[in-house]
């Protein structure tokens, strides 16, 4: 007794010690993320300044930044970055250089991997050489900011001490890595799209590639009028023949498409003679995958430069110096993703000198470091498996100094100016709208483009053929002041003929929210700022109502007619309004059974080419429904899988997998689900720092973009000169700290689609930058 009493004591002693320890933990932790709040007010010592500056912050937190010139906004620009937004800068470094898994640890080393063959830490470093002495100082302002941003907090930056780890400092090749992650989310695997058309080419011929990858559809909206290149005949039985091929219904999971990892946005413009100012009046919503905080950081900026002042706002991309999108008082802009051809493939030259290899040393924390062997040739990388072993030659690969000339951006005057400047940009392989002050608007590509002379790039290339260049800026397309006065973009072909040559197909994006864009903008003679907003939340559907036909035919299709969730979709059915909408049953087994269609149709076919990683057949979801109208309309039954009558039978199996999903309670969610960039990897802190999950009424394919995590991450529309009236909202919130006082601020405007002034409103918090401690 007095031994299980003495052992009861000291199990109650230590579960007492346990406790306390566990309250000094919480308590530590609680005070390291008290004492890492971003520095709101008050006077803090920023080393390098030519004069004060100040950082205001609205009831928001857009930061409104004066400074007495560039070099001293770049500084001051890097000290708010590097205070509020430390760890998306982080990981955008990290990810373009390949370096996750030393702040992750060894589950990154994979993403490591594929990355680290581009080398881009390396060629940062030597962009970072190239520049010109007023590009490099501003890079070099700008990261003495970031670290005096980090120095200044009394404790480690939000959530380092979570992963337990300390910030590293910020070097002015780390910006330029930022500018490299740009080039991978936007463009980084488009050469999957080439290796799957080689791979359909080599099985079955061009002409069948081309069918089943069509450029754009009937409801293409380019901006010249001009027709549909590559409209391939449907192939007969001889070119194709599928009736052989089984359709595995247990394979399904394993192909069903990410649709809400795409790459997007929308832009559209009105020329100075549709608007009551006279000025060009610009929208534009950039669709990236969403977190919180967002990807974007607001900010208004007043310097002085050649003795005059200068204003600039807009959003930024933490870890860079620059204004990404927005309006200096005189041209606004914005962008959407090209889908050009940026890459191509080739395979390994016959008797070719050796492959250059570079030895590339991947830390993993936690875990032993690892060599990874980065071979090239006269391409580019060579890549593994994955792309069947090709050399790949990408645009992202050939920048220099020279493209970096964003600083003489901000300061373009007209249209004219921006557009070249735009073109001998290294920017992406972006469209962009520009408007100015005088009433002019116009599109072209900004970023480098590659110069085949005259060979397309749409198929992998030849083993023999001489790597491409550079097209010179001189020779890029351009629509400026249309007649009508209207511009719209949104990730589809734009232009036809030689300039289409040009560009190359990267990839289209299916063509209905331009043409929905186009004809909004066709509905009026004069616009203002909420007209093009309502735009932008326009949700019509109108590329479904094929779809509808079929479902309604299939309806009572034996597979069908006896399930459950059958009951009332044909009223419900009858009853939709023809929009996206979160609480609409019918529209989401519409849409639903749209997808469930494409994706066995491209599982036959993936069943047909086999398990090649350099084959993916999902890489055709973007323009799908395009030879898939054609097969059904022709009632081509040779495209049909092994076991099908008809497609009747196809369409009904299609739609029973829909309806026996939302009987057993599968019924795809609704709801916006953004994450914080650490709930990934830590799902339990979600409750705390995720955004509240909100039932949203847009789409992929309507003009109002949002699924999943995947959406418009900014809403802006402005005139340069009328700011003032200008509109701009963003989701996931300015500030990545959670106990700030932005942290989500803002949110429920972006989800309610609420307009939100484009200019930041009066300051609630103002913080002093002085350049010494006198």
């Amino acid at each position: 007794m007095a031994a299980a009493g003495r052992r009861r004591r000291r199990a109650g002693r230590a579960a007492a010690a346990l406790l306390a320890l566990l309250i000094l933990l919480a308590a530590a932790l609680a005070a390291l993320l008290c004492f890492s709040r971003p520095a709101l007010d008050g006077r803090i010592v920023l080393p390098g300044l030519g004069a004060p500056a100040a950082a205001a912050r609205d009831a928001l937190g857009v930061v409104t930044l004066e400074a007495a010139d560039r070099l001293d906004l770049a500084r001051a620009a890097g000290f708010v970055h590097g205070q509020e937004r430390f760890l998306s800068m982080d990981f955008h470094r990290r990810w373009a250089a390949g370096e996750l898994a030393a702040l992750l640890g060894a589950a990154a080393l994979p993403q490591d991997r594929r990355v680290r063959r581009h080398r881009f830490r390396a060629r940062a470093e030597r962009l970072l050489d190239g520049l010109g002495a007023p590009e490099r100082a501003l890079l070099e302002a700008y990261a003495a900011g970031v670290n005096r941003g980090l120095a200044a907090l009394p404790a480690p930056a939000f959530p380092y001490p979570l992963l337990l780890a300390r910030p590293e400092p910020w070097r002015p090749a780390d910006s330029l890595l930022v500018l490299y992650s740009m080039h991978l989310a936007l463009q980084g695997g488009r050469w999957r799209y080439e290796a799957a058309l080689g791979a359909l080419a080599r099985e079955f011929g061009p002409a069948v590639a081309d069918f089943l990858a069509p450029v754009d559809s009937a409801l293409a909206a380019p901006l010249d009028g001009s027709p549909t290149p590559h409209a391939a005949p449907l192939p007969g039985p001889a070119a194709i023949d599928l009736r052989h091929v089984p359709l595995e219904p247990a394979r399904l999971p394993e192909v069903r498409m990410p649709w809400e990892q795409r790459s997007g946005s929308n832009a559209f413009a009105v020329g100075g003679a549709l608007t009551a100012h006279g000025a060009g009046l610009l929208a534009n919503d950039m669709h990236l995958v969403l977190t919180v905080p967002n990807i974007w950081f607001r900010m208004h900026w007043h310097w002085r430069e050649d003795g005059q002042a200068r204003e600039l706002g807009g959003v930024t991309l933490p870890g860079m110096p620059w204004m990404i999108a927005g309006s200096n008082g005189r041209i606004a802009w914005g962008f959407t993703n090209g889908n050009l051809d940026s890459q191509d493939l080739r395979p390994p030259a016959p008797g070719a000198a050796p492959a250059r290899v570079d030895a590339e040393r991947i830390a993993a924390r936690f875990g032993a470091d690892e060599t990874l062997e980065v071979r090239s040739d006269g391409w580019g990388p060579l890549l593994g498996p994955d792309g069947g072993g090709r050399a790949l030659r990408w645009t992202s690969h050939l920048l220099e100094g020279r493209h970096i000339n964003f600083r003489r951006i901000e300061r373009a005057a007209d249209v004219g100016e921006a557009l070249g400047l735009f073109q001998r940009s290294g920017i992406p392989g972006q469209n962009v709208l520009v408007v100015d002050r005088a009433g002019n608007a116009a599109w072209t590509i900004a970023g480098p483009l590659l110069s085949r002379g005259g060979r397309s790039g749409r198929l992998p290339a030849a083993a023999e053929e001489a790597p491409p260049g550079l097209l010179p800026a001189a020779a890029y397309p351009m629509v400026r002041n249309p007649p009508d006065h209207r511009l719209w973009s949104a990730n589809s072909r734009h232009v036809g003929g030689a300039a289409f040559a040009l560009l190359g197909d990267g990839r289209y994006a299916y063509a209905a929210r331009a043409r929905r864009i186009r004809d909004r903008l066709r509905e009026r003679e004069r616009f203002a700022e909420a007209d093009l907003l309502d735009i932008q939340l326009d949700r019509r559907a109108d590329h479904l109502r094929p779809w509808l036909g079929r479902l309604e035919r299939v309806l009572d299709h034996p597979r069908v007619a006896a399930l459950a969730a059958r009951r009332g979709l044909r009223a419900q059915l009858a009853a939709w309004d023809g929009r996206s909408a979160a609480d609409s049953a019918a529209y989401r087994v519409l849409r639903t059974f749209r997808k469930r269609c494409h994706e066995r149709f491209l599982l036959v076919l993936q069943t047909r080419l086999g398990d090649r990683p350099d084959a993916r057949m999902r890489e055709l979801r973007w323009q799908l429904d395009a030879p898939l109208d054609r097969i059904l309309t022709a009632d081509a039954r040779h495209f049909l899988p092994q076991g099908m009558r008809d497609w009747d039978e196809f369409l009904a199996r299609a739609l029973a997998q829909v309806l026996e999903e939302l009987d057993a309670g599968g019924d795809e969610a609704r709801e916006e689900r953004i994450g914080h960039l650490l709930t990934r990897a830590l799902p339990f802190l979600g409750p705390w720092l995720d955004a509240p999950p909100d039932p949203l009424p847009g789409d992929l394919d309507v003009v109002r973009v949002e699924r999943g995590d995947f959406g418009a991450s900014e809403r802006m529309v402005v005139a340069p000169g009328r700011e003032a009236q200008g509109l701009l909202h963003m989701p996931g919130g300015q500030s990545g700290h959670p106990l700030s006082p932005f942290y989500l601020a803002g949110h429920a405007d972006w989800v309610a689609g609420r307009p939100r002034p484009f200019l930041p409103g009066p300051a609630r918090h103002r913080l002093r930058l002085a350049p010494s401690e006198d």
